[in-house]
């Protein structure tokens, strides 16, 4: 196997407006095993050899060489381990995070960023898009992945720029295809409307039950069908992606732990203090400081 080329560390790109963050990128062969998983932020598996197999939210798809699958969040997925057949395949794990503009009397990106949004529709909405990558995809894997492999002066920055190129390419993509017709349960809806309200109003101070009211429905009706869907409950992956937005304050910014627990819809930072502890095992001031030293 070759030796691994990746890009774990949280890593960004700032417009004025919103951010693009990359959480992780790889290059992945026919050796790398997966378990069913998911997460709060989008995924991109583009292959650029063979064929590969992914099992999401119980539907098994098969990727061809020189597809691209885009992933919403939160999604059940996995990839199928079949050593016998050769393959190499990029994985981009990403979100689009708003922030406040870089200058007042700059360019405003939060049109683009709506218009982000819009084109990422199809993708919220049915769980997934599989799609012919664009022409120009696979020379822009090959040059992310020269950048993390050489890590020469500003590699990180480069292979960043170089992975929201990869997402505005397979947007594009996603714009001129046809809407893959997927017909989900009435569950299977509601969970995934679900998912799209806790991601918009994470930083408010949301339940259950005010999900519930806002989309009228009971809140024993979104337990289920989230759960169905999911495999998790709506708390926990409420947390979690929280959890990830905390990760990127403490690993971008120097606001301090009550600035960012108010942020991402806190009522107090004892309260995020203690999640953070439980999830990740060590205190945000740990995490923080681990991550400069990284740096």
């Amino acid at each position: 196997m070759n030796d691994r080329q990746y890009m774990k560390n949280i890593a960004e790109l700032a417009f004025s407006g919103y951010k693009f963050v990359v959480y992780y990128a790889e290059m992945l062969d026919r050796w790398i095993a997966e378990f069913p998983h998911n997460h709060p932020m989008y995924e991109i598996y583009y292959v650029l050899e063979g064929n590969v197999r992914i099992n999401i939210a119980g539907t098994v798809q098969e990727l061809r060489e020189g597809q691209a699958c885009v992933l919403s969040k939160d999604i059940k997925h996995h990839l199928y381990y079949d050593p016998d057949v050769p393959k190499r395949y990029f994985a981009l794990i990403f979100d689009i995070v708003p922030c406040e503009r870089l200058a007042m009397n700059g360019p405003d990106g939060t049109a683009e960023l709506a218009d982000i949004r819009q084109a990422l529709l199809p993708v919220d909405r049915t769980g997934f898009q599989i799609l012919n990558a664009h022409a120009d995809a696979r020379q822009n894997v090959e040059r992310i992945l020269a950048e993390i492999r050489e890590r020469r002066l500003g590699w990180n920055t480069q292979a960043v720029m170089l992975c929201y190129q990869f997402f505005v390419l397979t947007l594009r993509q996603i714009m001129r295809a046809p809407v893959r017709d997927v017909h989900f349960s009435g569950h299977e809806n509601l969970a995934m409307q679900v998912s799209m309200y806790i991601h918009a109003h994470y930083p408010e101070n949301i339940s259950v039950e005010s999900v519930a009211e806002a989309l009228n429905v009971s809140p024993r009706h979104i337990n289920r069908a989230y759960k169905a869907m999911f495999s998790t409950t709506f708390m926990k992956n409420t947390n979690l992606l929280r959890i990830a937005y905390a990760k990127n304050y403490l690993c971008t910014t120097d606001l301090s732990i009550e600035e960012i627990a108010e942020k991402i819809g806190f009522t107090s930072s004892r309260a995020l203090y203690k999640l953070f502890q439980q999830y990740e095992g060590l205190s945000l001031s740990q995490y923080r400081e681990r991550h400069k030293k990284d740096n």
